[in-house]
């Protein structure tokens, strides 16, 4: 009764540790822990017989990393991808933004530079006289006002009638001695026709945007250009002056008029409180540019639109002037 129990306990022992061993065997496609660098050697048994992992040798402490491998050559993309953002080399764009800049610098550059004058011209309404002509060049406008012998404004009375409208484009203010000219092309010629109020015949100008047998690097351009009518107008001031004494084709008076004194012209020295006054000296006659009105005797006198006046007269120490009606004295350095 003792040996049925026993060997049947044996018996289950036997069975049990065949079970366990075949539950917890190991099944070689199953996965694995990874191998760390420096760790022990793990043994993975097998069924029929266990192979033991031999250890990787790890790198040294303070060993240099292993050198990399050759740069891998750019992909055929790429280079067609660089090629559509930058075609050229840095140099070679460089290059081309100077070049562009050189050229910008001579589209800018005039081939001929202007000279603006602001000049005056009396009018000769005669038969057989010169037409007076406005020298205007392309992108300088030029206005030009109208006025009689007394300096007075005289308005253009009708539209002006423009002979060469492909050339030159004209416009002007209704009721005003104002006209605008400005010029389409270089060198080209036309004429423009005025319509005073109360004048019976028309004022011819003769229009000019370069000369084209001129080979020098400048030319002149009309800025501005007053026109004088040798008659009162019908706005005339009422000025206690000899018509005789009004002087419109004095060219030395002109001159001065203009701002570009004679070469012989010397320049005296003045003091007083009369404002914007000039006065030069040629020969034994004094000429005075100023704005104010003289009232001493003179020789000749002319005016322009802005109110400047110009007279001649002999020398004198000291000539009397009206400035905002009252009397001021001029006095003259003689040298």
């Amino acid at each position: 009764m003792i040996k049925t129990p026993l060997a049947s306990l044996l018996l289950l022992t036997a069975t049990y540790s065949f079970a366990a061993n075949t539950d917890t065997a190991p099944v070689t496609n199953a996965w694995q822990p990874a191998q760390t660098i420096g760790a022990a050697p793990v043994n993975i048994p097998q069924q029929d017989a266990p192979v033991q992992l031999q250890p990787t040798a790890g790198p040294a402490p303070g060993a240099p990393l292993p050198q990399a491998g050759p740069t891998p050559l750019p992909s055929a993309a790429l280079n067609y991808a660089k090629d559509q953002v930058t075609p050229l080399p840095a140099e070679s764009v460089e290059e081309l933004h100077q070049a562009f800049d050189q050229l910008q610098r001579s589209e800018s550059r005039a081939p001929v530079t202007a000279v603006p004058r602001i000049s005056s011209l009396t009018v000769n309404l005669s038969p057989g006289s010169s037409l007076p002509l406005l020298r205007v060049l392309p992108n300088y406008p030029s206005t030009v006002t109208f006025t009689d012998e007394t300096g007075a404004p005289w308005n253009i009375d009708a539209p002006p009638v423009n002979g060469n409208d492909a050339g030159f484009v004209v416009n002007y203010i209704p009721n005003s001695p104002v006209l605008s000219v400005q010029a389409r092309r270089a060198y080209d010629t036309g004429s423009v026709t005025v319509y005073l109020k109360g004048l019976p015949v028309p004022v011819n100008i003769a229009l000019s945007s370069g000369e084209p047998d001129n080979a020098g690097k400048s030319q002149i351009t009309d800025s501005s250009l007053n026109l004088r009518i040798p008659m009162r107008g019908p706005s005339a001031k009422a000025l206690p002056v000899a018509r005789e004494k009004i002087s419109l084709d004095n060219p030395i008076l002109q001159a001065f008029l203009d701002g570009i004194p004679p070469k012989e012209a010397k320049r005296l020295k003045t003091s007083g409180d009369v404002p914007l006054t000039s006065v030069w000296q040629i020969g034994d006659d004094l000429y005075i540019r100023s704005r104010s009105d003289l009232r001493d005797a003179f020789v000749e006198t002319s005016s322009a639109a802005d109110g400047t006046r110009v007279w001649k007269l002999p020398v004198t120490p000291e000539a009397v002037f009206s400035v905002q009606g009252h009397n001021a004295t001029l006095a003259i350095n003689l040298e």
